[in-house]
């Protein structure tokens, strides 16, 4: 960061100039009329600008608060000196931004991000990916960990790790994976985990203000109990509901659950007693138990400790689920053709979403597809199920498109699986031999 403007303001305000008549140019060109070859190209293109676009923002916003611009303009935070500069950017964005300007330009004594910094200004790193990569850094080091406990090589060994698999994977891949790294490197979090439990539980808060044109804005941090019970009663009311002739629900997902909040709401003042759960229970907990320890962790993926768990399941419906070290439900197989609500269950937190390449549609939208069918013998157990949603599930069957699970991944298409689940293989081998250069480096 520098610490004052210098001769490069003119040169800065031409780039930005040049860059937008650059792409004034390209939107006066009518998309129909470039070639599907080009069309391929532009959308990758025009993903390559977007996270350079986003970076440089990263790295302005970053500098403002370096020089103490938010607090000169009277904000205790860069996400208000955000929203004053660009009114017309919504609290979550601007927090977002605060938050990734932050993590890749901490301060004095934390590890260096230059490798991280550099790949996000390139490009080759999204800033998604690098928000992953930051947060799992900053998990281990101090104060999350115990001085001492992880060295500088392995820190450095770990970013670079991390950087290396970004090339391979997407933000939602790249943190199971930062997470099996965590877990094999600091396998004592979970005493810790209870302390952060209780400083998440001082730190909750909720603010509802009404805005100048009548609507509602919501802000607030909820712990993870608190999240999943909200989650499990909004997602009660917010299922698509199509016309009566059958066209699909005109309302985006994000419409959708404003509507199943609001009749949450007036469901709970009216009749208290019918406010809809998950089998009467608030939550639903799911507990993982990989081979060498227990990990319990709501629906969303939020870890939590022993202590918590046992508060929790007072009133829970607990699934067990048994899993290996890679995250990946080892098989519950039945022999009926619909996938109990417990394979089901299995198969949303191996899969996360639809697994079709580029979709993201949640479980509570998919189908469970057989992968090997049902009339040729497939078993429905859970290393033969897959989430598919409705659109992509009939395109499979209509294209007759074959999956496979390996590795914890679910890959399509009519001939081998494709390279993530070599690279899933990868980097789990990176990660252990990762840990045994550690292991080594503590013993000496």
């Amino acid at each position: 960061m520098t610490s004052a403007p210098g001769d490069g303001v003119d040169a800065a305000s031409a780039a930005l100039a040049d860059a937008l008549e650059a792409i004034s140019r390209f939107a006066q060109i009518p998309a129909w009329r470039l070639a599907d070859g080009q069309l391929t190209e532009a959308v990758a293109g025009l993903d390559a600008l977007t996270r350079r676009v986003g970076a440089q923002s990263v790295r302005v916003v970053a500098e403002a608060s370096s020089r103490g611009l938010p607090a000169q303009a009277g904000h205790g935070r860069a996400t208000g000196w955000i929203r004053q500069a660009v009114p017309t950017m919504s609290p979550r964005d601007a927090a977002t931004l605060a938050r990734r300007a932050d993590a890749l330009y901490p301060g004095p004594g934390a590890v260096d991000l230059e490798p991280t910094r550099a790949a996000v200004l390139s490009g080759s790193v999204a800033l998604d990916q690098a928000e992953v990569l930051t947060t799992t850094l900053s998990a281990l080091q101090p104060p999350t960990v115990p001085a001492g406990t992880i060295d500088e090589d392995t820190l450095d060994e770990a970013q670079t790790f991390l950087l290396d698999q970004s090339a391979a994977f997407d933000a939602s891949k790249l943190t199971r994976i930062a997470a099996y790294l965590r877990h094999r490197l600091d396998p004592d979090a979970d005493e810790r985990l209870a302390r952060d439990e209780a400083a998440r539980e001082r730190a909750r808060t909720l603010s509802i203000h009404t805005l100048t044109s009548g609507m509602v804005h919501l802000e607030g941090a909820l712990t993870p109990e608190c999240g999943a019970a909200l989650r499990t009663a909004i997602d009660a009311w917010s299922a698509p509901q199509p016309a009566a002739d059958g066209s699909p629900d005109p309302r985006t997902a994000a419409q959708r659950r404003h509507d199943g909040l609001h009749r949450l709401a007036a469901s709970a003042v009216a009749t208290p007693e019918l406010l809809p759960t998950t089998h009467g229970s608030p939550y639903r907990v799911v507990v993982t138990v990989p081979h060498t320890t227990l990990v319990a962790a709501l629906p969303d993926g939020t870890r939590l400790s022993s202590d918590a768990l046992r508060t929790l399941t007072c009133d829970s419906e607990v699934v067990p689920v048994l899993v290996d070290d890679l995250g990946n439900p080892l098989d519950v197989g039945d022999t009926q053709y619909s996938f109990p609500a417990k394979q089901r269950l299995a198969i949303a937190v191996r899969d996360q979403h639809c697994t079709y390449r580029g979709c993201t549609a949640p479980p509570a939208w998919c189908d469970v597809h057989h992968l090997i069918p049902f009339s040729q013998g497939g078993r429905t157990a859970v290393h033969n199920g897959a989430l598919l949603c409705g659109r992509h599930h009939r395109h499979v069957h209509a294209t007759g498109q074959t999956g496979r699970v390996e590795h914890g991944h679910v890959t399509w298409g009519t001939g081998p699986p494709d390279h993530q689940v070599a690279d899933a293989n990868c980097a789990t081998q990176a990660v252990e031999a990762l840990v045994r250069r550690y292991l080594t480096r503590m013993r000496r």
